[in-house]
């Protein structure tokens, strides 16, 4: 006579509980992810951002009007933006704005300066690497210049006001 075993001490009683608890172990790293890394391009009011665009708009305009260009340079350690056309005369500092196109923990802003070649520089300790949207403009905001890059790149972007085809 064969003497059988308790359930607790079988193996497949052991096997089928696991099945289950591991799916549960599993939704629940699932569920605990979803929740932890929520999309960052989602906007709560979207007629304020609405409002603001417009505002936007305007500081573009602005910029088409003063017939602003210039040359945007990204090294390393170095950012620099020269102005090829328009009406500069009135700018001491500029401020450049790196917006990440999928991860905002990765944008910053950076105030660059004049030098006496007339060219405004910063020096920055971040890893500026893929695709931005750049926006640049004045300390004072009162016109706005915007490019999509990417990044690495060796040679000079050319920021131009953007204008309507017709």
């Amino acid at each position: 006579m064969t003497k059988t075993l308790p359930w607790y001490k079988q193996f497949w009683p052991w096997f089928i509980i696991f099945i289950p608890f591991a799916t549960v172990v599993a939704c629940s790293i699932f569920v605990y992810i979803a929740f932890t890394n929520t999309p960052d391009m989602v906007v709560d009011d979207y007629y304020k951002k609405g409002k603001a665009i417009n505002l936007d708009l305007a500081k573009f305009d602005k910029a088409k009007a003063l017939y602003l260009h210039g040359d945007l340079k990204i090294n390393d350690d170095t950012v620099s933006f020269k102005f090829t056309k328009g009406d500069n005369n009135n700018v001491p500092s500029l401020k450049v704005s790196f917006y990440h196109t999928t991860i905002k923990a990765h944008d910053f802003t950076l105030m660059l300066t004049k030098n006496g070649n007339g060219e405004f520089t910063a020096l920055t300790d971040k890893i500026i690497d893929g695709r931005f949207n750049i926006f640049i403009e004045p300390f004072d905001s009162v016109w706005k210049l915007k490019e999509t890059i990417k990044l690495p790149y060796d040679k000079a972007f050319k920021i131009s006001p953007q204008y309507n085809k017709k």
